[in-house]
């Protein structure tokens, strides 16, 4: 393990930071993971139906950086010692070959539930945090995932991804609809109702406008809805067909757009109605995806023939070409630190998700056959998300951005395609 000094503000219960250590470089080959406890929570779990540590155990797994430990292995002494330090016998915890133990208690006060949690480094028997959440009783889950994603900034240096959303289209007879849900599947909203095709959503930073294109109206339109009043704030149903990919603010959307042979990427500022041309000309421009810093853009194009992946730096103008491997790169994403583009390419007739760097010159296939379409990194750039199907409808998959720990997320179970993260607001 590759370790490193990190000073973390520990909230409410300590004065002072206290040296934390990096345990994972979760970037490397084939890194090993670390073996976590999180006994049950101590407080009245019957009022809620269900263990808060079983959630807490299933993020951790999720996360794909954790082994969890079974409660069938921890003695009753283990399971009822306090919370703090001078209590736990951290030679019992490290002769079950544990390197991180996190506990916890919970109480209700009013409407609210509050947790307090504990994490320790096990084979130095030292405190990494100690923290308290709060939240409304109905809204216990975000605590344990907000708690989880602390677990994994401690451990990895960047928050973890269990309390992001996701936003997805799926079907419904011969519909389709856009949801937004937590990452495991639970607290599923349908945001769309239309009884048509709605396909490429994406949110404001802010969640308040959700774009989108839709044939509510017969023919395909650029939306913009108003999610608390629950109204369209921008509309163009011109000539052409016009697709949503992201927003850079709050009030800017970059779409693409074509009309008869011509094609071009641009931004829209919905406040002003002004829109400004990125990129385009004849043929094929579109699939734009942006660096956090808005500095890059990749997106696609066939103007050397078919369909091929480009990287545009916004401040010179230049243009570079990405993929030269097969004749169809599409549907590219750059990650949000830059670096890592992942993007899809057609391989022995499957379509694959596949890796590759802005130079180009590094090329990593991350599925194994199948249709698999609209990869989208994380925030922090560590996991990849992508629709996939090999026989029956098509579902959401998770990995990590090597291509290990891939896994299907149980949402809908209804064709599910098109999925983007979302950060959404703190609870």
């Amino acid at each position: 393990m590759r370790l490193r000094p990190l000073l973390f503000l520990l909230i409410l219960f300590l004065a002072r930071p206290l040296e934390a250590r990096i345990y994972l470089d979760v970037y490397a080959i084939g890194f090993r993971r670390v073996v976590v406890a999180a006994p049950p929570f101590r407080g009245p779990q019957e009022r809620f139906g269900t263990d808060f540590a079983e959630l807490l155990n299933k993020d951790l797994e999720l996360t794909g950086f954790f082994v969890t430990t079974p409660f069938s292995l921890m003695d009753r002494r283990m399971l009822e010692e306090p919370e703090e330090k001078e209590h736990i016998r951290f030679e019992d915890w490290s002769s079950l070959g544990i390197e991180l133990l996190s506990k916890a208690r919970f109480r209700e006060e009013g409407q609210d539930v509050i947790v307090e949690a504990f994490l320790y480094d096990v084979t130095e028997g030292s405190l990494i945090f100690a923290k308290r959440y709060r939240t409304k009783k109905d809204l216990w889950r975000s605590i344990v995932h907000r708690l989880s994603d602390d677990i994994v900034l401690a451990v990895t240096g960047e928050r973890g991804i269990t309390n992001l959303k996701i936003l997805f289209v799926a079907e419904e007879g011969s519909s389709k609809e856009v949801y937004l849900s937590d990452i495991d599947g639970y607290m599923i909203k349908k945001l769309t109702s239309f009884g048509s095709i709605t396909l490429s959503p994406c949110l404001s930073p802010d969640g308040s406008l959700l774009a989108y294109t839709s044939y509510k109206k017969g023919r395909p339109g650029l939306y913009v809805m108003d999610l608390r009043k629950r109204s369209d704030v921008y509309e163009d149903t011109t000539e052409g067909i016009k697709v949503p990919h992201l927003f850079l603010s709050n009030r800017t959307l970059v779409y693409s757009g074509a009309v008869g042979r011509s094609s071009g990427i641009f931004t829209l500022d919905l406040e002003r109605r002004i829109t400004t041309r990125l990129v385009g000309g004849d043929g094929i421009y579109t699939s734009a995806s942006f660096t956090r810093d808005g500095k890059k853009m990749v997106f696609v194009s066939d103007m050397h023939g078919s369909p091929q992946v480009f990287l545009k730096n916004l401040e010179n103008g230049e243009i570079r070409r990405i993929t030269f491997s097969g004749s169809y790169n599409t549907s590219p994403a750059i990650s949000p630190k830059g670096g890592l583009i992942a993007f899809v390419s057609k391989l022995e007739g499957n379509l694959e998700i596949c890796l590759t760097d802005e130079d180009g010159k590094y090329m990593k296939v991350l599925t194994d056959g199948g249709m698999n379409d609209s990869p989208q990194f994380s925030p922090c750039g560590r996991y990849v998300i992508y629709s996939g199907r090999k026989a029956g409808a098509s579902k959401i998959h998770l990995s990590l951005a090597n291509g290990e720990m891939r896994r299907v997320l149980k949402l809908t179970g209804r064709g599910e395609s098109q999925p983007r993260f979302f950060i959404g607001k703190e609870d």
